[in-house]
């Protein structure tokens, strides 16, 4: 009886390290096609830039180019930690509500009830923000422990 369980252990341990190839193989793909489309865009803002210098859509696909960094960045972390920061997540998810307020023209259209829902998410993005940047990391506690901080207390 004890070898059946060792060899549900071994085809368990055995599936989960496929999986998790297959999921890294998901993410490395969705990150390559996520900077592929970054550099179509910025192609196509250097060609509007020459041959239609208005500011209003260039500045929101700079804007966007910047969202799509973001995630391409969270995507390496994935990749290289298996762990994606809730900073980094809310930072994109600010990103992304910025880009909607830039991107809208008259907010007499988006209704009071959109506005005040828009105001709230930003709010508790910004309250998480907060409480993620003052939160210590392991490797930041590590080093202050260790006394290999500057006079600041940064590594």
């Amino acid at each position: 009886m004890q070898g059946k369980h060792h060899d549900v252990d071994f085809i368990e341990r055995t599936m989960m390290k496929w999986l998790s190839v297959i999921f890294d193989m998901v993410v490395i793909t969705l990150a390559t096609i996520t900077m592929a489309y970054v550099v179509v865009m910025l192609v196509w803002l250097v060609r509007e830039g020459i041959n239609n210098p208005n500011l209003e859509d260039l500045l929101h696909q700079v804007v966007l180019i910047i969202i799509f960094l973001e995630i391409f960045e969270l995507l390496m972390m994935y990749v290289k930690e298996h762990h994606v920061s809730m900073r980094n997540v809310v930072e994109l998810g600010v990103l992304a509500m910025v880009r909607k307020i830039i991107i809208t023209p008259d907010y007499s259209k988006l209704g009071w009830q959109t506005l005040i829902g828009m105001a709230a998410l930003m709010f508790t993005m910004g309250w998480i923000y907060v409480q993620e940047r003052q939160r210590r990391t392991k490797h930041e506690e590590f080093m202050i422990e260790h006394g290999l901080t500057d006079s600041q207390g940064k590594p």
